[in-house]
């Protein structure tokens, strides 16, 4: 994987770090080994606990192999996609704070909506970015293209597509905490519970439930 470090004072510098992925065989769950980090994704979330569990395998087996010291970051991320069906529209789905500006107030068309929002909570750090595109594509631009197997999402040519990017972190630079599996899993679920805030306040009742208050973590969902 080529890193590209820019800086005020110095021209660009590119450097090469190793990146060992493994798949199960759908391709919908990837183990990520780096120099400095292990990270798990998935295209078909199941569950938070299973999550919790490829996640404890993956570091298990790292640790048994390199023997980690330290934990300087914790993360967890979702990318969820909106596809309001005929008939509907993103009010009925999303909170109108991150709806912005009516068209018809201004006489707009084909506008693209964008929006961010960052806060701290107990857990660490947590960064909410709404976006729309029309190009096919579904995820961020830093995680894409992705090497996963993604279900068939219908996108049709030129449709506006609306993707929230759920980002939830916690940081231990200056005091690292000594590795252990436990330790991560812990702050895992402490992001994931109020990640799980967030996003019920992002999106509307109707869209609970209409996507089942059971089933909600598996809708266009990803790590």
């Amino acid at each position: 994987m080529r890193n590209i470090r820019i800086s005020p004072a110095s021209p660009p510098e590119m450097s090469v770090a190793p990146r060992f992925e493994f798949q199960n065989k759908e391709r919908t769950c990837g183990i990520v080994v780096q120099s400095d980090s292990v990270a798990v994704h998935v295209s078909r979330y199941s569950s938070f606990d299973d999550f919790c569990s490829v996640m404890q395998y993956a570091l298990d087996t790292v640790h048994s192999v390199v023997t980690l010291g330290l934990i300087d970051r914790v993360g967890l991320r979702y990318v969820d996609i909106v596809q309001p069906a005929e008939g509907e529209t993103l009010a009925h789905y999303l909170h109108s704070g991150l709806l912005g500006l009516n068209d018809a107030d201004v006489g707009a068309r084909r506008s693209h909506r964008m929006s961010a929002y960052q806060g701290e909570t107990e857990a660490g750090t947590l960064i909410l970015r709404m976006s729309q595109r029309s190009d096919g594509g579904f995820l961020p631009p830093d995680v894409e293209p992705s090497p996963l197997s993604h279900a068939e999402l219908g996108i049709r040519p030129g449709e506006v597509l609306t993707v929230l990017d759920f980002d939830h972190f916690r940081e231990f630079t200056k005091e690292p905490l000594d590795f252990s599996t436990e330790d991560v899993v812990r702050y895992l679920w402490r992001l994931h519970n109020n990640t799980d805030l967030a996003f019920r306040s992002a999106v509307t009742e109707y869209a609970l439930s209409a996507w089942g208050s059971e089933e909600r973590d598996a809708v266009s969902r990803n790590h």
